[in-house]
């Protein structure tokens, strides 16, 4: 057996030990990436080998000590962690790997000796985590690498740790703003950003090893007996857990059995049911188990299943009983089934497909059973084709308007902000706010934590089907035209038809892509339209009076010549990283026609020293200036837009806060990354302010009085020099999240912090804070205290009774002490406590009394020596 397939086996029974026992993360997904990078290297190398004829290959040439993989990564991300695990395991494997400041004589200069390692290396593998951009270093390794693979010298297999791979193609969240601060910091030149940002993009397209986040192994199965027996009634039921093989579900399963097996007159266990069944002696061992197990005797045999089925009706009619059935294939009602389920009719027949379970469990909840029935008949009549029924069903169930979201999203707005996608569905009748729920109730799509939409790519592909049925040979003649080829066809052969309604392009910088306006005349129903370094002739003033969205990133100079198109209806305008200045004629063409312009996205217009001047007349609602890093005015005519909700200035030269007396409507200021000093509201004003979020600002020292912020739920300080809080700051009544991680200068909070009745998150990291006001145990709705990396010194007794603090977090807290006596019976909902690298010596009785404890972190608690008896639902790590 091959080392690939020898790792592959060890992997899958790694992620099965992993649900049952704690097991770290980073080392589990370094082997499984072992088992794939063997395995891709394999198949390539096939191919390639066959590809050449015996004659034409070329001698194989080996250079004493040379590399077979070269690994980039970002060290502060992952240098002592999954990186290190898979540099082991490679080299273990007898691979030898070449990683930075690894096998370098002292003294010799990195850089030749980097690119020399890229050129030699048979294998690269990138591991982009998070961070990733922020590296020069990384980013030109990025640009080798690719360098030497168009060359066929190398085989580059990336793994994406940790990190959506649309942020990492298009330069989106916090992976983005890495790039940027890079960028600012270092003054790159345009050129540079070009490559880069195209090693980026190329990278995210190459097939490699996508390693999300591991679930942490929390198991919920902790319920008071009572009211699990009171659930269960008098009536037989039956008890599912569902989900793909290796997650937990029998361990689940079996800790429920453990809790509740008492309260019944009899019980029993089964394994292997789908097995075992299959065979003819199997089945009479299953009935003979069953019926010992629950009369608690030895083996009793049965001729026939008949003469089972009415023992056991006889004899165990009266008597309540719980039976375990591990992986049944066909259910039948017992008394009591606890079923850990490969099983149950709807979930066989929706071939066990996580994405398939989901999506039909989120279309049949709350039906009637008539409906469950009809549902399960129809799948059965289309055997091969079971996943595709479940997502037609979940499809056919949505409203027309909501049919048109999903299709797009599918389409074009995976990756995007679902607050700007709006704009567009809003007008175009497609009632966005209720659609965007059908999608969410019926697992269709996600939205991510800031807002961006996500579907998974089998939803993806099943609405790109959809929309290729419309018309299966002529792309022109669908709806939409998301492939790069078929809308260049259509546009280039003038083939476009009224029944396209959006269409996207995307060419790299520097391509010669150029369109007449006479390919635009037969769309006048086209409301999306991406243009990404495209090149028009003539001005479309009189064409595409139906567009309310263009996107078109990196705008060619001379097309800046010719703005004249119509923007009668445009909702939303992005020109990202375009040589658009303030002398641009297209700003007095959108000032007199954008009536209706709802979005402007100027992110990396680089010549913009200030944002244009903007007409009173126009109703602009968010308007995005990241990374306009020479953008260090804010002109007056800002306070013309009284209808702006949002605005983004993050990494911006700005040094003061504009004058936004007027902008009456904003709900949403960002500032991250600038050079502002203060923060400071005139009295009567921001009043609407939801959000206000200052990250990295290192020259933020000081915030003046914002208890007229009344609004404000959202306030983030990360990264600031601020010494102090006001007290003002327990005037804001309606604050949920507040986070001042790694405000290093910072030493103490006030004591009005108190004041904050809706607070439900406060991260303290890695500040100078070392304990906690004695207020903060008025802080009822509190759900996540996070202070990790601080001296504080003894477990806060303000915390003790707070009834919905659910996490804890005091990771790296070297000072910390739990004293003896310390109750923390209060913390009646804490799921999670995190105590890993303190210096704790014992964990109070108390701790134990903590039913929905679900994870306690332990790790590299050196002076701890004795844990007290928890139940065996809690996960503890060592």
């Amino acid at each position: 057996m091959n080392w690939a397939s020898r790792l592959w086996k060890l992997a899958l029974l790694f992620i099965a030990l992993s649900s049952a026992v704690q097991i770290a993360s980073r080392a589990l997904w370094a082997l499984i990436a072992v088992a794939v990078i063997l395995d891709l290297a394999k198949k390539r190398r096939r191919n390639a080998e066959s590809c050449k004829s015996p004659a034409s290959s070329p001698a194989s040439v080996t250079f004493p000590g040379s590399y077979k993989v070269f690994m980039s990564f970002r060290g502060l991300d992952t240098r002592k962690g999954f990186a290190d695990c898979l540099y082991t395991s490679l080299t273990e494997k007898g691979i030898r790997v070449f990683r930075d400041n690894e096998e370098l004589p002292v003294g010799k200069n990195i850089k030749p000796s980097l690119t020399e390692a890229i050129k030699q290396s048979k294998i690269a593998i990138p591991i982009i985590s998070e961070d990733y951009a922020s590296s020069k270093s990384c980013l030109m390794e990025l640009q080798k690498m690719l360098a030497c693979n168009a060359n066929n010298e190398q085989m580059i297999i990336p793994i994406f740790y940790h990190v959506d791979i649309s942020h990492v193609k298009h330069l989106k969240g916090s992976f983005g703003e890495s790039f940027y601060k890079l960028v600012k910091k270092e003054r790159i030149g345009r050129e540079r950003i070009d490559a880069w940002t195209k090693a980026l993009r190329d990278i995210g397209e190459m097939k490699g090893l996508n390693l999300a986040e591991i679930n942490d192994g929390k198991l919920d199965v902790d319920f008071r007996d009572g009211q699990a027996v009171e659930t269960i009634g008098d009536e037989g039921c039956v008890v599912g857990i569902c989900g793909i093989s290796g997650i937990g579900k029998t361990t689940v399963a079996k800790v429920v059995y453990n809790r509740l097996y008492h309260l019944f007159d009899g019980c029993a266990y089964l394994e292997n049911v789908r097995e075992r069944h299959a065979q003819v002696e199997g089945r009479k061992t299953l009935r003979s188990n069953l019926v010992s197990q629950l009369r608690n005797r030895g083996s009793q045999e049965f001729s026939t299943s008949d003469k089972a089925m009415h023992f056991v009706k006889n004899r165990f009619s009266n008597m309540k009983v719980l039976i375990f059935l591990d992986d049944v294939h066909d259910s039948e009602q017992l008394t009591q089934i606890q079923v850990t389920l490969q099983i149950m009719a709807i979930i066989s027949a929706t071939s066990r497909l996580p994405l398939a379970l989901e999506a039909v469990g989120s279309c049949l909840l709350f039906r009637s059973k008539e409906v469950w029935v009809d549902t399960l008949k129809k799948f059965e009549g289309a055997p091969h084709k079971r996943v595709e029924e479940v997502l037609k069903m979940c499809y056919e169930d949505l409203d027309e308007n909501h049919k048109e979201i999903f299709l797009d999203i599918a389409c074009f707005f995976i990756g995007q902000d679902k607050r700007i996608a709006i704009y567009m569905w809003e007008d175009s009748g497609f009632f966005p706010q209720e659609g965007i729920k059908a999608l969410l109730v019926r697992s269709l799509v996600k939205v991510g934590e800031n807002n961006e939409l996500w579907m998974h790519e089998q939803l993806r592909n099943f609405g790109w089907d959809i929309v290729r049925k419309e018309n299966p040979r002529e792309p022109c003649k669908r709806s939409r035209l998301w492939n790069h080829k078929e809308a260049l066809a259509t546009l280039k052969e003038r083939k476009g038809t009224e029944k396209v309604q959006a269409l996207g392009l995307m060419f790299d910088r520097g391509t010669d892509a150029c369109f007449t306006c006479e390919a635009f005349y037969p769309l006048q129903n086209l409301r999306f339209l991406k243009l990404d370094c495209a090149y028009i002739e003539r001005n479309l003033q009189n064409l595409l009076s139906n567009l309310r969205w263009l996107d078109w990133k990196i705008c060619p100079e001379k097309t800046l010549e010719l703005p004249y198109f119509n923007v009668e209806n445009l909702i939303i305008l992005d020109l990202s990283w375009s040589r658009v200045n303030l002398r641009w004629r297209g700003w007095e063409l959108i000032g007199e026609n954008a009536k209706k312009l709802k979005v402007l996205n100027l992110t990396g217009c680089l010549e913009l020293l200030e944002p244009p001047a903007f007409p009173a007349p126009i109703k602009l609602e968010r308007l995005i200036l990241e990374s306009c890093s020479k953008l260090s005015l804010i002109s007056p005519s800002i306070s013309n837009l009284c209808s702006l909700v949002s605005l983004n200035m993050k990494f911006c030269d700005v040094g003061e806060l504009p004058d936004l007396g007027f902008t009456k409507a904003l709900k949403e200021l960002v500032i991250d990354g600038t050079f502002i000093d203060t923060i400071h509201f005139r009295e009567g004003t921001k009043e609407q302010l939801e959000t206000l979020s200052a990250c990295k600002c290192q020259r933020l020292k000081q915030i003046y009085e914002i208890d007229h912020l009344r609004s404000l739920s959202n306030l983030a300080l990360d990264g600031a020099a601020i010494k102090t809080l006001p007290v003002s700051i327990g005037a804001l009544g309606k604050l949920q999240r507040l986070s001042l991680r790694n405000c290093q200068e910072l030493t103490e909070i006030p004591r009005s912090i108190g004041n904050l009745k809706e607070l439900q998150f406060m991260d303290l990291s890695n500040t100078g804070v070392d304990e906690l006001p004695n207020s903060v145990k008025h802080l009822d709705n509190l759900k996540v205290l996070k202070m990790e990396f601080t001296c504080i010194g003894k477990f806060p007794e303000a915390i003790q009774n707070l009834p919905k603090l659910e996490e804890i977090d005091f990771f790296r807290c070297w000072n910390l002490e739990i004293q003896m006596d310390c109750d923390l019976v209060g913390l009646s909902s804490l799921r999670v406590l995190k105590l890993s690298y303190t210096h704790i010596s014992h964990l109070p009785e108390s701790i134990c009394c903590l039913s929905n404890l679900q994870m306690l972190e332990l790790r590299n608690c050196k002076e701890l020596q004795v844990l007290p008896e928890f139940r065996s639902s809690v996960i503890i790590q060592r």
